[in-house]
């Protein structure tokens, strides 16, 4: 058992970085191909689930940092059982492609099992109050967070860069969060999986060779959720609304657009064009002004749950106001593709 130093955790990373790309460079050259479809924006076949490599990486990073550190990291072992099996399910997509319903359920138990093993968030927090949430509500609602969070990522893998560059800030951003609060089991997590994001993003990244698939984005929504949990359940009260803050740019998205097409009377759970950023390539912006746009709001929440991570009340109003920025961005967004 050790210790771990910066310069030693520094050298990790790399040697994590490099394995990634090495593995990544290999997954291309295999060439599992994602042929092109409705919601596509290619229109080629590029080998997929590169998120493998990115998978490996992270799972067996923290599986060796378990044994070997003295640091108490007592939730890790669930995260990277949870985290793997969503990674297996993905493949197996990637691989036969699943239907969407069995999917959906199989990814749904899944999180319930999160919940059920990570903690259910019970409390909603305030500075003077908090409302306390059943437990059998507790684990529905983190369990549906969690279904949603992953699903997200998924839904929002579609251009060159969007996930792996705004997975790694928010990963980045998440460790910073939680050294901040002192939870360095989710600061370890998160640097595992911001160093897997790094070997892979050159290879996606300003021209796609290959795309993480189902495999990565489905690991990519369960480690960051499992990580967020891990830091509700050891940090303080506030840590409950600047999770949701902090992923602001990838849930207001989807939940607004899912709200937008529900408003239409347009199908849920088919394939579609009318997430933000599709809408915004379909304006003729290239892939990088796309991916480096969702990049630069990850930033910006990220800056806004380190302000407003002071208190509970405090974190829900930096939610509250970047939920609303959102609502009104999207809004706007809708009613100009209307006009034109």
């Amino acid at each position: 058992m050790f210790e771990p130093t910066g310069f030693g955790i520094s050298i990790a990373l790399v040697v994590m970085i490099a394995v990634s790309a090495l593995l990544t460079r290999v997954l291309v050259k295999f060439r599992l191909l994602a042929m092109p479809n409705v919601r596509s924006a290619h229109k080629q076949p590029v080998p997929t689930a590169g998120g493998l490599a990115v998978a490996l990486v992270v799972v067996a990073s923290a599986f060796l940092f378990v044994q070997v550190t003295d640091i108490d990291l007592h939730l890790i072992p669930q995260l990277i059982g949870l985290a793997a099996l969503a990674a297996v399910l993905g493949l197996v997509d990637d691989v036969v492609e699943l239907s969407s319903g069995f999917k959906f359920a199989i990814l749904f138990g899944l999180s319930l099992l999160m919940a059920v093993i990570l903690g259910p968030v019970v409390s909603l927090p305030f500075d003077t109050f908090s409302l306390e949430i059943p437990w059998v509500f507790g684990v529905a609602g983190t369990a549906l967070w969690v279904f949603t969070l992953t699903n997200t990522v998924n839904f929002m893998d579609g251009a060159d860069g969007v996930v792996p560059l705004s997975a790694l800030l928010a990963s980045l951003g998440l460790a910073v969060l939680a050294a901040f609060f002192g939870v360095w089991s989710a600061c370890g997590a998160a640097l595992f999986l911001a160093a897997g994001l790094a070997g892979f993003l050159p290879f996606n990244m300003p021209r796609a060779r290959i795309f993480l698939g189902d495999t990565g984005s489905l690991f990519i929504g369960t480690w960051i959720a499992g990580t967020a949990l891990i830091l509700i359940a050891e940090g303080p009260p506030a840590v409950v609304w600047v999770m949701p803050l902090l992923t602001m740019p990838w849930l207001s998205d989807v939940l607004l657009t899912m709200f937008w097409r529900a408003r239409k009377k347009r199908k849920l759970l088919v394939a579609h064009n009318d997430h933000l950023y599709q809408l915004a390539l379909a304006k003729g912006h290239s892939h990088l002004r796309v991916a480096i746009g969702l990049a630069l709001q990850m930033v910006a929440v990220t800056v806004l749950a380190i302000i407003f991570r002071v208190s509970p009340t405090s974190a829900f109003l930096g939610f509250a106001s970047a939920a609303s920025f959102a609502a009104l961005v999207h809004w706007r967004a809708r009613q100009q593709d209307r006009h034109e």
